[in-house]
């Protein structure tokens, strides 16, 4: 049974795949719609290539996708308890939230700062932690909701696949 369970976490599975990447559109879509209606988003696309605005996209896709890995790691969407994942999502988000922040610094920033201002550099990544990581867990906690209601209404509207009840007595799709 022990190799079984094994087996299955070694599997690949697209959930995560597919969650990441509606997660990431999602967020990218709020992002440029937010940047559009304050009116910056031709100034913030302005100073940004093609290649530039590819590899953060896929950076940003990367992290996701893990984060959603982690949180299916030991919980499944239509089994788990939504305290369970609202608090795997949570912590998946800030966990993000960091990466996020200290890919971008990694490559833009901390090269500057390290030649001329060692100390400056070390602040900024304090202080851009501290606000990455509320940031991002906000961002999992309501990636992680969407997530959670696109594959539950997905499972009631999808009536051909093979049915299973749930410990709570509902009644969703056998996705394992």
């Amino acid at each position: 049974m022990a190799e079984s369970a094994a087996a299955d976490g070694r599997r690949l599975s697209l959930l995560p795949w597919a969650l990441g990447t509606v997660d990431v559109v999602s967020f990218a879509l709020v992002g440029v719609v937010a940047a559009h209606a304050a009116g910056v988003l031709g100034g913030l696309l302005q100073g940004l290539n093609t290649l530039a605005g590819v590899a953060v996209f896929l950076y940003l896709w990367a992290i996701f996708v893990l984060a959603a890995r982690w949180v299916l790691s030991t919980a499944s969407l239509a089994d788990a308890s939504l305290r369970a994942l609202a608090l795997r999502g949570v912590a998946a988000g800030g966990a993000s939230g960091v990466a996020f922040l200290l890919g971008i610094l990694a490559v833009t920033a901390v090269p500057q700062l390290l030649t001329s201002q060692p100390l400056s550099a070390l602040l900024i990544v304090l202080i851009g932690t501290v606000v990455a990581a509320p940031i991002g867990a906000l961002v999992g906690l309501v990636l992680g909701g969407v997530d959670i209601a696109l594959y539950r209404a997905a499972g009631y509207l999808l009536p051909d696949e093979p049915r299973r009840e749930t410990a709570d007595g509902r009644t969703t799709p056998d996705r394992r």
